[in-house]
């Protein structure tokens, strides 16, 4: 399956983009309201110390005092609410303060705008709690509908802070401002300024991505035609080594068949001289000693020799089948006599190839491609003979699969060369005697058939290559032709 750049990368760009103008954005919102907390919280400190200025000494330090035994539902009615509540409006007209609140240190509400709020316990409350350790606390709130000085507002964002009071001269902590201040423009300027951060990121990442594109399309462009060129390569080498097998095996098949072609001949053309002359007495043959010739035991022997290269050429023509994308049911064990046959004609007469073959269930197959996948490993075997050796083949049935051994007792495979054995162009041998494709070819065919190949080794001792093929083969046999 090929590699989709283009898709790829479009996805994963989008996909970028989307979470890197998400998160920039998110980051400016959160700095951005960050700094506005910081902004409103220093401002809600300056009014308070201006309230407290003007109303703390003169009011509500003398109201802290009085309402300390009041019952908290008397507090509204205290001679000091109306004046506080007065001079209070007169301070936060027009200003973004939309409540004011006052705690004593018990966390009761002895002032608040909404002056129906007075007397409420508020000591469970965190901001309170807060303040009341020493801490101003301020945090961003939402209120669907809101009660102000002069009116009832509606869908506002709030900035609430809680800011201790001290004693002047005591400096303990006495009471907490709460004040609420609208953020709600505020917000909206940094909702705006989020949009056109966001779009600004959606044009610049628009614009790199399109520039991108073009680069990742021409460069899917070169990838695809060099990947092409590539595989055009493999073949052509898969095919000159297929012609190097081929080359291989039609000079062995020839040094097999000179053999009985030669004294056939010889022998025919003495049974031709002798037809051809007149027959002579007996007399005659013995006056000149004529030897006789044994016409009938030279015809046996050519047809002998006869009989010989037609089975030869019946295993070469088994061998180099016509049919070679047909899958069939093939006895494994008939393929590897006649792989064998042919190598016997092929490889150095000091190698000695034996077979131990069991009865095999047949096996759904492309017999062509095993022909070559088995050849390439026994041509693979005799490379590591390097003196007088033995290659043995064998086959069993276990588990319900075949299992093929090719098993030498040449050089072995060195610890460092067996990673890449299966690698395509990966070969120790001169440049100019191998191309690197046997044993990867032999991977493809095991892998196109589901199969498994292992290999073991030790070096000086030899190697056994394992080949393990399911019987049946659901990929297989649905590209079987049907009758």
């Amino acid at each position: 399956m090929s590699f989709r750049l283009t898709r790829y990368f479009t996805l994963t760009s989008l996909v970028f983009f989307a979470i890197a103008s998400s998160g920039l954005g998110y980051i400016y919102r959160k700095s951005a309201q960050d700094n506005m907390l910081l902004m409103q919280e220093s401002n809600n400190a300056d009014l308070t110390r201006v309230l407290a200025n003007q109303l703390w000494q003169e009011h509500f330090i003398p109201l802290l005092r009085e309402s300390a035994s009041m019952p908290s539902r008397e507090l509204a009615r205290h001679v000091r609410i109306q004046e506080i509540h007065r001079r209070v409006a007169d301070q936060i007209r027009g200003s973004s303060v939309y409540k004011i609140k006052v705690y004593d240190a018990l966390g009761r509400t002895i002032y608040s705008s909404e002056l129906n709020q007075i007397g409420e316990d508020k000591r469970g409350n965190a901001g309170f709690m807060g303040a009341l350790a020493g801490e101003t606390r301020t945090e961003l709130v939402h209120k669907d509908k809101f009660s102000a000085f002069e009116q009832v507002v509606e869908n506002r964002d709030l900035i609430q802070s809680y800011i201790p009071q001290r004693d002047p001269g005591t400096r303990q902590i006495i009471g907490v401002f709460e004040i609420y201040s609208d953020a709600t423009p505020l917000l909206a300027r940094i909702n705006k300024a989020e949009h056109l951060l966001t779009l600004a990121l959606i044009i610049a990442f628009g614009t790199l991505y399109f520039a991108l594109l073009l680069i990742v399309r021409r460069a899917d462009r070169i990838i695809q035609q060099q990947a092409r060129d590539q595989q055009r390569f493999q073949q052509q080498l898969a095919q000159s080594e297929k012609m190097s097998s081929m080359g291989q095996l039609v000079a062995g098949v020839a040094h097999q068949l000179n053999t009985p072609i030669a004294f056939s001949r010889n022998n025919i053309i003495l049974a031709l001289d002798v037809l051809h002359n007149d027959s002579p007495s007996d007399a005659e043959v013995d006056a000149v000693a004529i030897p006789s010739v044994p016409v009938v035991p030279m015809l046996e022997d050519v047809l002998e020799g006869l009989d010989q290269m037609r089975d030869m050429v019946t295993q070469l023509r088994n061998f180099t089948r016509i049919d070679r994308a047909t899958i069939i049911a093939a006895d494994l064990n008939t393929t590897l006599h006649t792989v064998v046959y042919i190598a016997r004609s092929t490889l150095p007469t000091r190698i000695r190839i034996t077979e131990d073959f069991s009865p095999l269930p047949e096996v759904e197959c492309n017999p062509s491609q095993l022909n070559q996948m088995f050849i390439n490993l026994i041509n693979n075997a005799a490379d590591a003979i390097t003196a007088a050796g033995e290659i043995r083949v064998r086959s069993y049935a276990q588990d319900g699969r075949v299992h093929v051994e090719v098993i030498d007792d040449g050089t072995g495979i060195p610890a460092d060369v067996l990673p890449h054995i299966f690698e395509s162009y990966y070969t120790t041998k001169p440049g100019d005697q191998g191309t690197g494709l046997g044993l990867p070819i032999v991977a493809d065919i095991v892998k196109s058939h589901c199969g498994e190949i292992h290999v073991e080794t030790k070096e000086g001792s030899g190697t056994r290559f394992t080949v393990t093929l399911p019987v049946r083969n659901p990929d297989l046999t649905s590209s079987r032709p049907r009758p």
